[in-house]
């Protein structure tokens, strides 16, 4: 488990081995508006495709797995692609990007979560 987070460990928003505590971050870092590569026709387009590839979910009045849903955000390849289990650890440790999946479940937008800066190869970051 350990080497699953020194291969992403570039993803934390804090000091990954400080604590392996969740974060009580209110709000976790945006992209700069300037960096942001995405076009909102970008993102309704990869919106269509994420709601389109969890159909089943959504026909049954059910949320998907959240670190599957997460992971297939980011397969995107402006995005730093995540697998299934980084996308738990990171769940794991920032519970706030959770209810920004579920908002973003519900209204079939995920523009939010694609602006966490957190999810942006490191030359895209303030931090």
């Amino acid at each position: 488990m350990d080497s699953i987070s020194n291969d992403f460990s570039h993803l934390s928003v804090g000091d990954l081995h400080a604590s392996s505590e969740p974060t009580t971050t209110p709000a976790l870092n945006r992209i700069l508006l300037e960096h942001d590569t995405f076009t909102n026709d970008d993102h309704n387009l990869l919106d269509e495709k994420i709601v389109n590839a969890f159909n089943m979910f959504r026909r049954y009045n059910e949320e998907p797995p959240l670190p599957l849903l997460l992971s297939n955000i980011t397969t995107e390849k402006r995005l730093t692609t995540l697998t299934t289990d980084e996308a738990e650890e990171l769940l794991n440790r920032e519970p706030s990007i959770a209810s920004i999946l579920r908002n973003g479940w519900q209204v079939g937008s995920f523009k939010e979560v694609r602006q966490l800066e957190v999810l942006w190869p490191p030359q895209h970051r303030l931090s």
